[in-house]
């Protein structure tokens, strides 16, 4: 019989924008109560130190050189306490104890050929300032087993959408899109998992260089321009869904576009981040999906995926921290040592369980 943990779950995604922190009752297996969300952001400066500092990481020995800096150390200390700040206020504000902390840093490089991932923050702090038990490094052991090492919120994903179809409301997949689009979806009762393509990442770059702007809020600046096709096209033909794919921030770059001009660069990547979605709702012949992240707060995009997609908010669920819930689930899913990785969610050579303890 599975354990009941009153469980926190942290995220931070690559787009540096903040934590996300979430308080749930939960096995990791049938039971997901989730009690309530907290968002703290990064300021200026360490937003624009973590994307200098991810521009500098090319390879597995740059974070070895990295790490041994002191002014790394730091930024690496400040991004500790900024969760334990916010770990804090979940304690303090919860009326039952907290269990466990399912910790999973910052992503500043993942390379799945090297079986090497790192992820910023530092869980032995964490659990030192709060004294509460962490799980921590959850995509190790995937990678070890020849796995992608990503992505890991899919069994989260796939709870969801059994909870749904017992009230009658059928979905076949849930779509993230954040830095990364990604997807879970199932097929004859068994769960994939893949990343798709560039979600964000291409437009927030093309926002900050040519509109000194994070994000095309809310798709004003792609809103009702004509998108290059010939360039998406050929951009999106590049791309194969016929085994798990993982990426990495790193992956992709404005480089390419920088012909365009400035309206329609952002519309052609807009467009681009919308229509390789569709492409792999219909090669994989998946009808109605959900949608998640910050992606579908971008009208524009949401306007080509309209037939396709609904806002997950309309489930009464929160899709601004679907990703720190998932890490609450998934720590309580370590904990009670039930798989977190499959081979079609990861391409793992076996199910694998993952996360470290700290207590």
């Amino acid at each position: 019989m599975t354990k009941i943990y009153n469980t926190i779950g942290t995220m931070s995604g690559t787009s540096f924008d903040g934590i996300d922190v979430s308080l749930a009752n939960t096995d990791g297996a049938e039971t997901f109560n989730n009690q309530f969300n907290l968002y703290e952001p990064f300021d200026t400066n360490l937003k624009e130190e973590l994307k200098k500092i991810k521009s500098l990481i090319k390879e597995k020995s740059d974070i070895i050189k990295l790490q041994r800096q002191k002014s790394f150390q730091d930024i690496e200390k400040r991004i500790s306490d900024l969760h334990i700040k916010l770990i804090k206020e979940v304690i303090l504000k919860s009326t039952q104890k907290i269990d466990l902390i399912g910790f999973h840093g910052i992503t500043l490089y993942h390379n799945a050929e090297e079986k090497f991932t790192y992820q910023a923050g530092n869980a032995n702090r964490v659990f030192e300032e709060t004294k509460i038990p962490v799980v921590h490094n959850f995509r190790k052991e995937d990678l070890n087993n020849n796995g992608q090492g990503a992505p890991l919120t899919p069994i989260f994903h796939k709870y969801i959408l059994k909870k749904l179809s017992q009230n009658n409301l059928k979905f076949d997949a849930i779509i993230n899109i954040g830095g990364i689009s990604n997807i879970t979806y199932l097929k004859n009762d068994l769960l994939y998992a893949s990343d798709i393509g560039p979600g964000n990442c291409l437009i927030d770059q093309w926002c900050n260089l040519f509109f000194n702007k994070d994000f095309d809020d809310n798709g004003q600046l792609s809103n009702q321009i004509t998108p290059d096709l010939i360039t998406a096209n050929n951009y999106i033909d590049r791309f194969k869904f016929n085994k798990n794919l993982s990426f990495d921030y790193s992956d992709f770059s404005i480089s390419e576009f920088r012909g365009l001009g400035e309206s329609v660069g952002i519309a052609t990547l807009v467009y681009i981040t919308a229509n390789l979605i569709l492409t792999f709702l219909n090669e994989k012949k998946i009808n109605k999906a959900l949608i998640s992240g910050g992606g579908r707060k971008n009208k524009t995009l949401m306007s080509y995926l309209k037939d396709r997609v609904i806002d997950i908010d309309a489930m009464n669920l929160n899709g601004d921290f679907l990703e720190s819930q998932s890490f609450s689930y998934i720590a309580a899913r370590c904990m009670n040592k039930i798989p977190v990785t499959y081979p079609e969610t990861t391409g793992v050579d076996h199910e694998t369980i993952g996360g470290e303890f700290i207590s």
